[in-house]
């Protein structure tokens, strides 16, 4: 009795359930087929995959084992398009019968190929690979355009990122849904790591301990350029990206702080710890423009004390020079602290300050409502114009193909306006709470830096002003107005300067 394998496959669920079942089709026909021909099956290779995928790992080690074992000398295939369905496994097939000299049987297709066939069995295993092959590619175009349907009307044709999951309406429907606890996690990942004061490494660790939930470090990155978060779909295979209708758990203008914080911290490689270290990637190196960077010191004294000390010095990532002194953590608050104190504003200035903030307050309220009717009365037309078009898809004056890119068009534009008024939104909301700040600066700037933690006094001196240098035991920083005013006129004691003399 001759030997032969088996090879049955199934690429989809589909494939399985109409008409091609392994266990009810393929297999019992096979074996049928096997004991009608005098066959002993020594091995059933039986799988579903893709015959498009990269790597066939059972059908490759089919492959193998035939080849090694001389014993056998067929391989039973339900039909040529279970075993060949591109060109390449046309060609591994035809190895194995011209070169080991093993039959090829495909019952349904009533077809044996030998090392011996010619003419008309050649030519109709050639035809039926090339259907194979063609009834793939179909295959391929009904996932594409289906994908791009989906993408058109703003659904998710793939699995939804971290913080989402999909959801089957019924049958015929699906969609993405935020999950509460981990759009939460996401939206903390955005606002933490547009503080600038975390690495994706640090940032990881920050939400294993805050949340217990383990995200690795290069996932971090993944999520925080994913532009799901703020209501895009991204298309790699076009480089495009379509809105999507799910909910958005991101803010867009926190979206887009987040993209300035990495790229600069791609531009500058800058290593950004975590919250130990107040200070550390903050500052610049005034001789050389390094980054600062701080490390930790311990000393042990001689009645058996511990005390640990955090200093900061250059990276001296180009080369050391004369000014790479360290400077105690404490050092540069007090000196941070000193900056406060010459922008304190003396009490009797208080009520001045508190009337120049009405005023400029009057003409914010006057510039958002301008600004705020101008994007709103721009989207509202975009808005027209696509129901206009609409119409006249419906009517054939366009094309569908015309009607969808006026669509994305206007799409596109909306987008950029609702982008605007989030800013603006924003910016007012930031706005009352940079004014209050600004008054208590002006009133307690020391006492506020000093009791204040970590992310505080980042953002207290992020208020204060920017262009932050170490030069030596030095500090330098570029103060905004009104404090470089306020410092200006405290250091020259010149609150009074420009009175009538007359004083009545």
């Amino acid at each position: 009795m001759r030997k032969a394998v088996i090879l049955a496959r199934v690429s989809t669920k589909r494939q399985e359930q109409e008409g091609l079942s392994l266990e009810e089709i393929q297999l019992p026909k096979m074996r049928e087929y096997a004991e009608l021909n005098d066959f002993e099956i020594v091995h059933e290779y039986v799988f579903s995959e893709s015959a498009d995928a990269g790597i066939r790992k059972k059908f490759n080690e089919m492959m193998d084992d035939v080849k090694k074992d001389k014993d056998v000398e067929a391989i039973i295939a339900f039909r040529v398009d279970r075993a060949t369905r591109n060109f390449a496994d046309h060609v591994a097939m035809d190895i194995l019968r011209l070169e080991y000299d093993k039959e090829l049987h495909f019952v349904h297709d009533r077809l044996v190929i030998t090392k011996r066939s010619v003419g008309r069995d050649i030519t109709d295993w050639d035809t039926k690979v090339y259907l194979a092959k063609q009834v793939l590619n179909r295959l391929k175009e009904d996932a594409f355009n289906t994908k791009y349907a989906k993408l058109r009307d703003g659904e998710l044709p793939w699995l939804a990122p971290f913080g989402y999951q999909n959801l089957e309406v019924d049958k015929r429907h699906k969609t993405v849904v935020a999950v509460p606890f981990k759009a939460k996690v996401v939206l903390k990942m955005f606002e933490l790591y547009a503080t600038g004061t975390f690495s994706y490494k640090t940032l990881s660790q920050r939400i294993m301990s805050d949340y217990k939930v383990h995200i690795h470090w290069s996932a971090i990155g993944v999520i925080l350029k994913n532009r799901f978060y703020i209501g895009e779909i991204y298309d790699k295979e076009t480089d495009n990206y379509y809105a999507h209708s799910y909910e958005q758990i991101v803010p867009v203008d926190l979206y887009w702080q987040v993209q300035d914080v990495i790229n600069g911290h791609a531009k500058q490689k800058i290593k950004y710890a975590g919250i130990p270290h107040t200070y550390r990637g903050f500052m610049h190196c005034k001789a050389c423009g390094c980054a600062v960077t701080a490390e930790v010191k311990t000393k042990k004294q001689k009645n058996g004390n511990v005390h640990t000390y955090t200093y900061y010095h250059c990276t001296g990532k180009r080369g050391k020079h004369p000014k790479m002194d360290w400077m105690a953590e404490t050092d540069l608050t007090e000196i941070f602290a000193q900056l406060f104190d010459e922008c304190k504003l003396p009490e009797d200035e208080l009520p001045r300050l508190e009337k120049t903030l009405k005023e400029a307050h009057s003409g914010k309220v006057q510039f958002n409502r301008e600004q705020f009717n101008y994007h709103n009365t721009e989207i509202a037309k975009l808005e027209k114009r696509i129901e206009i078009a609409y119409e006249d898809k419906c009517d054939g004056s366009i094309t569908q193909a015309e009607y969808d890119k006026k669509r994305a068009k206007w799409r596109a534009e909306q987008k950029q306006h609702e982008r605007k008024l989030s800013k603006l939104s924003k910016a007012d909301e930031q706005y009352y709470i940079t004014v209050a700040y600004l008054l208590e600066i002006a009133a307690r700037g020391r006492e506020l830096f000093i009791g204040s933690n970590p992310d505080e006094k980042r953002e207290l001196l992020g208020l204060l002003g920017s262009n932050l240098f170490l030069d030596g035991k030095k500090v330098e920083l570029t103060l905004y107005s009104p404090f470089n005013t306020i410092a200006s006129c405290n250091e020259r004691s010149e609150w009074l300067r420009g009175l009538d003399s007359n004083q009545q």
